[in-house]
Formats: structure tokens, sequence, C-alpha cells
């Protein structure tokens, strides 16, 4: 832009010097134009030509870059408005899974009266292909959670328990981890079995529904809660819903697979239950 105004100002000046040298002759000429100046206006005619086309070429380019910066400006404006668009709504989205959060928290608080629990933020993942574990942000000097606590999500869904507390973080391990095991119930017709992690079904997302009888009624579909037997566990707590049923290697027993209801690959947030009462 500098470039085009130092040329358009040159532009204008060789102008006004052709207008000055022709207005001199003219003055200082007494009667009719001698030859010299007629030698003179007819050869500042191209040079006013030349120059007043310069002149308009360059107001052209000047108008046309003038244009052009508005142009980015307020190209510039809008992106700067866009990007605040995009903020707010993400600062939109974030606040309505925080309140839809809140709600369901809310709800557990009221079907589970008696729970006490402690939030926590899961801050790393076990890179482990032998184990389904993970690091909380609660340990004991920052909170009351000890050894054996379940953890559950906002809307209830069982996700481990608690391994290990150290000072300022604990680890704790899934559902589909092989050292996992609760009394589980059918929810629809309260037949009891046991929940427990497999090492082969882990490496699909599943685990395992064991311990069926014969006279035991499952189909796939079925959610699978916790028994609450036994003071490890609240009763209550969704564990899954089954996959599918299946026949044991020696074809005498069947056992269910379950598929979590925890989106564990999606957690960011859990609860730790520090606190209920024990089903008789």
């Amino acid at each position: 832009m500098k470039r085009f105004l130092k040329l358009r100002t040159i532009g204008f000046l060789l102008l006004a010097l052709v207008i000055a040298l022709t207005t001199i002759v003219s003055v200082n000429t007494s009667g009719g134009p001698g030859v010299f100046t007629s030698i003179l206006t007819a050869l500042s005619k191209p040079l006013v030509s030349v120059a007043t086309s310069v002149v308009r070429t360059f107001e052209s380019v000047y108008g046309y870059m003038y244009e052009y910066d508005k142009v980015v400006a307020e190209n510039q404006q809008l992106k700067a408005e866009l990007a605040k668009l995009q903020q707010d709504y993400r600062e939109y989205t974030e606040i309505a899974k925080e309140n839809a959060r809140l709600r369901e928290l809310f709800n557990l608080s009221a079907r589970h009266a008696d729970f006490k629990y402690e939030t926590a933020t899961i801050i790393a993942w076990s890179a482990s292909n032998w184990s389904s574990s993970f690091t909380i942000s609660k340990g004991a000097s920052n909170s009351s959670v000890k050894a054996g606590d379940p953890i559950i999500t906002e809307t209830g869904a069982l996700v481990g328990f608690i391994k290990d507390v150290g000072p300022m973080s604990s680890t704790c391990v899934t559902v589909l981890d092989t050292t996992f095991s609760a009394g589980a119930v059918i929810d629809r017709n309260n037949d009891v079995a046991v929940a427990s992690g497999d090492f082969t079904l882990m490496r699909e997302g599943l685990l395992k529904l064991d311990y069926l009888t014969d006279s035991t009624q499952i189909v796939s579909g079925d959610t699978i809660t916790t028994s609450g037997k036994g003071g490890v566990m609240p009763a209550g707590l969704v564990i899954g819903t089954v996959s599918e049923v299946r026949q044991h290697e020696s074809g005498i027993r069947r056992y269910a697979t379950i598929v979590p209801a925890a989106e564990l690959d999606n957690l960011i947030n859990v609860f730790v239950i520090t606190s209920f009462e024990i089903a008789e």
C-alpha cells in the first residue's frame, strides 16, 4: 500500500510540473504564442495526457487497495466474531452437560439417600493389556476414600472399585478387570448370580455373569444390578446389560456376557461411595 501511495504522489507531481511549465511559458510570452510556446504546448499535451492517465490509474489502484484493506478488516472482524460464537457454544455445551450430570446426581441421591460419596477425576489410565485400571485424583490425605470403595457414574452405573489408596491419588479397577467380582441379580426376576471380570472377555469390552442355575431365567437385554449381599457393594448399582448367553466348555453350565453400563472409554468424573447401608 505504501508503494502505491508513493507512485500516486509521483504521478501528481508530474502532472503539476507539466501544468506549471505551461503556465510559466504562457505568462512570460507577450503577444501571440511564439514558436517555442507552440512547441512546448504541443509537447506538453502528451505529457499531460500521460500524467493524467497515470494519476487515474493510481487512483483506481488506490481505490482497489482501499477496498481490499476494508474487506480484509471486515473478514478479520467476522472471524473474531465467529471464534467468539464458537467459544460461547462450547461453554454452553459444557454447562448443559454439567447441568445434566447434576440432575442425574440429584436423582441418584434421591434414590439412594444412604449414599455418601466423594467426587473424583480420572487422571490416568493403565497402559497394561493384563488389567483394566485407572487412577483417580482422591487419596488418603485429600479425601475419605478407602480400598474397596465402589466407584460409580452420576447415573448409578458401576465403574469398579478402589484397589490401592495413595496419599493424593488412588488406583482403581473397572468391572472388566479380572480382580472384580460382585454378587448380582437379574433385575427382571431377581435371579441371583455372580458378575466378574474375565481376561478373555476383557479384550472384547465384556464381563462375565456366572453361576447360573438350570432354573435361572436370563435372556439378551436383561439388566444386571448388584445384589448388595456380603456388604461389599450397595444393592441396585447397574452393572450392565446381558449381551449373550453361552455354554461353558464343559457343556454343563451356562454363563452370560455383560456389556458394562458405564461408558468406560468416555469417563472423566466419577463418584466414590464411601458409605452406604448394607443390604440384609
